[in-house]
Formats: structure tokens, C-alpha cells, sequence
């Protein structure tokens, strides 16, 4: 009878392991960044028997960008424990300290030191390649209140405020709508959340005709 039970007991146990093991943890870094031209990728987690260890990489895409300190974030689902997490990031260029609990590794050789005998549990896949030439046509309508008598804050009017926006992003000289408040121009699609997050834009919509 005894032997019985502990057959029993040993059965639950390795049910309970597997299933533990067997769930999904998700996995979560946001970062401040320079300016609106960086993005954040979670491109390894590895397990050890009291941690998680995410591997992170920071990239820059080539070209302009909107000059204001910006959030990139991703997040990712693996099969492992939930786990207290340990975040690595790859990439960082700035001097500034990052008000987060990560570890910026500058040489990728230290990150082998530091996940040397963990269980490899995710590994991101190769990202697509994006096609930098690639510029779509939008119309831009900017918001009445950021313009006084003609002019913004900064004293730019209409037309000195599209072509800087459209500098910053990348973008063709802007051919500007007085009607509308706004203007039409094409800008890379990797720069379009950009566009919409300028604080004095209302909204854009796609334009096929231009």
C-alpha cells in the first residue's frame, strides 16, 4: 500500500512539473530612447533554475528622425516558469543613464559570460528586411489651436513647419494645403508612427492621388 502511494504521489509531481513548465510567461522591456528613430527587440530569453534572462538588441534605423526622447517597448510569450526576469540589453550608444533595472552589455562577448550555462527558451526569428527606399503618400492636417495669427510658438508658420516635420522624417519637400491646415508629402513607411505621433498633428490619412 505504501509503495502504492508513492507511486501516486511521484505521478502528481511529475504532472504538476510538466505543467508548470508548459506555460507561457510573457516577457516585457521598454526603454527611453533619444529620439524617434530607435526600436527594441527581444531576441533571446534564456532559463535557469531561479531566473529568466532576456536578451534584448537596440537599433537605429538609417536616416532622419523626429528629435525628441521617445518609449520603444516589445514583448514576447515563452513556454517557461514565471520566473523573476533579468534583462540584458544590446546597442546602447547614448551616455545618459537609463532610469531601469537593465544591464547595458557594450561587447557582445559579456553576454556569453552571463547566460553560460542557462537553457535557451526563446530565440527571436530573423527579422525581415524592409525595403529604406520605400516612401508612401500621406496628408497631413495639423491642429487650428498650435497657430497664432499665422505662426506657431516656435514663429514658424504653416509652410516653415511642414518642411521641418518633413526633414526630420525623411520625407519629400511638403506641397502645402492652406485649405486644410495642413499638407501632402511621401515619407518612408518606417517613419509613419512617427508622423502620427507629432503633437501637432490632428491626423493623417493616405493619399492615392499624389
Amino acid at each position: 500500500m505504501k509503495n502504492i502511494l508513492k507511486i501516486l504521489a511521484f505521478a502528481c509531481l511529475s504532472f504538476a512539473g510538466n505543467w508548470v513548465h508548459a506555460q507561457d510567461s510573457t516577457i516585457s522591456v521598454q526603454l527611453g530612447v533619444p529620439d524617434g528613430g530607435w526600436e527594441i527587440r527581444i531576441v533571446q530569453v534564456y532559463q535557469t533554475s531561479t531566473h529568466l534572462l532576456a536578451v534584448s538588441k537596440l537599433e537605429r534605423s538609417p536616416g532622419p528622425a523626429i528629435q525628441v526622447i521617445s518609449q520603444v517597448k516589445d514583448s514576447v510569450k515563452v513556454k517557461a516558469p514565471k520566473l523573476p526576469v533579468r534583462h540584458y540589453v544590446l546597442g546602447k550608444t547614448w551616455n545618459w543613464t537609463n532610469n531601469s533595472p537593465y544591464a547595458f552589455l557594450s561587447d557582445p562577448k559579456e553576454l556569453t559570460k552571463k547566460v553560460a550555462g542557462a537553457k535557451l527558451v526563446f530565440q527571436a526569428t530573423a527579422k525581415p528586411k524592409e525595403n529604406a527606399t520605400a516612401k508612401v503618400s500621406y496628408i497631413v492636417v495639423y491642429k487650428k489651436e498650435i497657430f497664432t495669427d499665422g505662426k506657431t510658438k516656435r514663429g514658424e508658420t504653416l509652410q516653415e513647419l511642414a518642411k521641418r516635420h518633413c526633414e526630420e522624417l525623411g520625407a519629400s519637400p511638403p506641397s502645402v494645403l492652406r485649405i486644410i491646415n495642413g499638407f501632402a508629402a511621401k515619407f518612408p513607411s518606417r517613419n509613419v508612427p512617427n508622423l502620427k505621433a507629432l503633437p501637432e498633428v490632428k491626423y493623417i490619412e493616405m493619399d492615392q492621388g499624389f
